[in-house]
């Protein structure tokens, strides 16, 4: 298999599982994605897609394998599986990367990838989970972003007292 091929399945949203899932799971993937706008279910589909999602796992993860992890997470963002704005704590999760990298990683996905399509995200999104992260007014999800000094209330060694937080 030549090596763009073998990229474009590895970091495809659309192709990311298709060897090892059961033919079930993708006939249920396939009905998903069949009630996509079709804006977003090219954009699962679309090489343009997955070269960006093998730049991205090279700049900010520099381990291109985990880009299929990275694809996962997209491809699922998109069917509304998982809500956008907890898109950081899945990509620090799943990637095993900091916080800053995951925060940073979720901003690249959402003003460069989700950027012509957001408004079909929204509405996806919405319908699902009834709620939109940031402002309604604001023209993509604002992803949270970490204070620089803030300081965290320590309780002694590395944990923190919630109880007191609004």
């Amino acid at each position: 298999m030549p090596q763009d091929l073998q990229k474009y399945f590895q970091f495809s949203p659309f192709f990311v599982d298709s060897a090892s899932m059961p033919d079930l799971d993708w006939e249920r993937l396939q009905n998903k994605i069949d009630q996509l706008p079709p804006t977003l279910a090219n954009l699962l589909t679309s090489n343009k897609t997955s070269e960006f999602i093998g730049t991205l796992a090279q700049k900010y993860i520099q381990l291109s394998v985990r880009g299929s992890d990275i694809a996962r997470i997209i491809r699922d963002v998109i069917l509304s599986d998982v809500y956008i704005g907890d898109m950081p704590a899945q990509i620090s999760s799943k990637l095993g990367v900091e916080q800053n990298t995951a925060v940073e990683t979720a901003r690249a996905v959402v003003s460069q990838l989700f950027a012509p399509v957001i408004e079909e995200i929204k509405k996806l999104q919405l319908q699902k989970f009834g709620k939109l992260p940031g402002s309604s007014t604001s023209q993509q999800p604002s992803i949270p972003r970490p204070v620089p000094g803030a300081e965290l209330p320590e309780t002694g060694g590395n944990i923190i007292d919630l109880r007191n937080q609004k």
